[in-house]
């Protein structure tokens, strides 16, 4: 089943004439079976946070393949009751009537389901709708994105690193030296970055703390000669825009 997870942002402030105008921005990360998560973001004129919050599950509706089951995640009771139920406050019936009309139109089948803020891709939804509704583009937003799995057993000589990318799979195996200054740890997670492509994000799983530190901060390594590997692979990263992002510790 497809799943969207959604959230908005909403802030009323003058404008160019001095007259109160509120601003909302829009956020959602689209999860389709087989499909790395996509993520969207958009700005709009909102009287309030809840028409904000529609107009997410509006975009859901639209961003989602058409003629299936969608299950859309949000933390806005107004909405769940409006867009779930039809039974919200009527200030929302016009907005959700254009959401469930967007569902008969497009042969979906919508649910709509409560999911607190802390979960990780509301957190996501969250900070796209922030950005959006201050007119900033979420870095890496357009940037294609490329899911890493870090696999490696604790005093073992090897690490498995798997990539997807839309379109192809990678596996590398990767050997550790025990005698580098670098850890181990680190090891594999700078070959999984030496797998990207120019400008690709790579969002990391199971890195462990350790790799993940020293990826952030290389001057923490305790040897001169692991700081000079760990800086130079960062070095190399940001010439070619590459990003790195961590879901999870290994």
């Amino acid at each position: 089943m497809n799943q969207a997870f959604v959230d908005a942002s909403w802030n009323e402030g003058p404008d160019a004439e001095g007259r109160l105008v509120g601003m909302g921005g829009w956020g959602l990360v689209l999860i389709v079976p087989g499909q790395l998560p996509a993520r969207f973001q958009g700005q709009l004129r909102a009287p309030d946070n809840n028409a904000a919050e529609v107009r997410a599950v509006l975009e859901a509706v639209r961003a989602a393949p058409p003629g299936e089951a969608l299950t859309v995640h949000t933390d806005n009771e107004a909405v769940i009751a409006s867009v779930g139920r039809g039974r919200g406050p009527e200030v929302l019936t016009d907005a959700a009537r254009e959401v469930l009309e967007e569902v008969v139109a497009r042969g979906a089948d919508l649910r709509v389901r409560y999911a607190p803020r802390t979960r990780r891709h509301m957190l996501t939804a969250h900070e796209l709708a922030n950005d959006a509704r201050r007119g900033l583009g979420t870095p890496g937003l357009t940037a294609a994105r490329s899911d890493v799995l870090i696999e490696q057993r604790a005093a073992g000589d090897e690490a498995r690193v798997s990539l997807r990318r839309p379109g192809e799979r990678v596996t590398a195996h990767v050997p550790l030296d025990v005698m580098s200054e670098v850890p181990p740890s680190a090891q594999a997670l700078l070959a999984a970055v030496g797998l990207a492509l120019p400008g690709e994000v790579l969002v990391v799983r199971r890195a462990s703390r350790v790799a993940q530190a020293l990826w952030h901060r290389p001057e923490r390594a305790l040897r001169a000669g692991a700081q000079a590997t760990l800086q130079l692979a960062r070095r190399a990263a940001d010439e070619n825009g590459v990003q790195v992002e961590f879901l999870g510790v290994g």
